[in-house]
């Protein structure tokens, strides 16, 4: 299977009927454009209009994403949504945090690391503290194959470093806790916590795979639910063949957030 374009709302209004809906998005790349310094990284203002309406009208939306928890409540700046941070390992639901597994030995091991793998910056790699992890950015690099030869050399050259798994992204390599959380582990938790009956996914990376693959085994279960990945250049073939259907770049989010209001409000009257 791979996904299809969606170029109308159709394929979608079966699951608009089946409430409460819940809208489940990453950030990077999905609501916000991917940008060469992960800091400067916000949601598009009309991303941030179209979830306000979407939330209003009485849709349960939550962003799962691999910033850390603080820092993805600050680029989206939104009341009355719940977050799924670090890829899984903390929660914000109904305006308190929730951990649902033990990382308290990492913080040492990110600062172990840090000391033993040094300055990369002269192959235009930024490393990034993802406070229990670690993403190598590779994007400003002038020759990527050395950038990623360096930050191979850098991995291997701590012991540190296989305490943690390894995921690769867009034009990054993160190292986080070797644990049992995930995007999939955080949309299974989420569908729970926030008792959604149906979901629309969205995802961009290979990160979201595994996002996709659990929203899939939820509508075995019963679950109404599809997701939608958000194509670019830099698109990964996994996640194309892991969701139902595409829309090109974070404009065709900004086109999908406008047509499910759209399509609830017609729903609803």
């Amino acid at each position: 299977m791979t996904a299809v374009p969606l170029t109308d709302i159709d394929p979608l209004r079966p699951l608009l009927t089946v409430e409460p809906l819940g809208l489940f998005s990453d950030i990077d790349g999905t609501l916000s454009p991917i940008v060469e310094r992960p800091e400067d990284a916000r949601i598009t203002p009309r991303c941030r209009e179209l979830l306000v309406d979407l939330i209003r009208i009485g849709v349960r939306v939550a962003l799962i994403t691999g910033r850390e928890l603080d820092v993805a409540r600050s680029m989206a700046d939104l009341d009355g949504v719940a977050y799924a941070a670090s890829h899984g390992l903390d929660f914000w639901v109904g305006g308190s945090i929730e951990m649902r597994v033990s990382v308290s030995e990492y913080p040492a091991l990110v600062d172990r690391m840090l000391k033993e793998i040094g300055d990369l910056t002269e192959l235009g790699i930024t490393v990034e503290r993802k406070g229990v992890g670690v993403a190598f950015h590779y994007r400003r690099a002038p020759d990527e194959a050395a950038a990623l030869a360096g930050i191979e050399r850098a991995i291997g050259s701590t012991e540190s470093a296989r305490h943690f798994h390894r995921i690769e992204g867009r034009m990054v390599i993160e190292l986080r806790p070797d644990v049992e959380a995930s995007k999939g582990t955080a949309a299974r938790h989420l569908a729970h916590r926030l008792g959604v009956k149906s979901i629309v996914c969205l995802g961009d990376d290979l990160t979201d795979v595994d996002m996709f693959q659990s929203v899939a085994a939820l509508q075995e279960q019963g679950l109404e639910a599809r997701s939608v990945a958000v194509i670019s250049q830099e698109i990964h073939p996994d996640v194309l063949a892991a969701a139902d259907y595409m829309v090109e770049g974070v404009e065709g989010v900004e086109w999908l957030l406008a047509e499910l209001a759209d399509a609830i409000r017609q729903t609803v009257g």
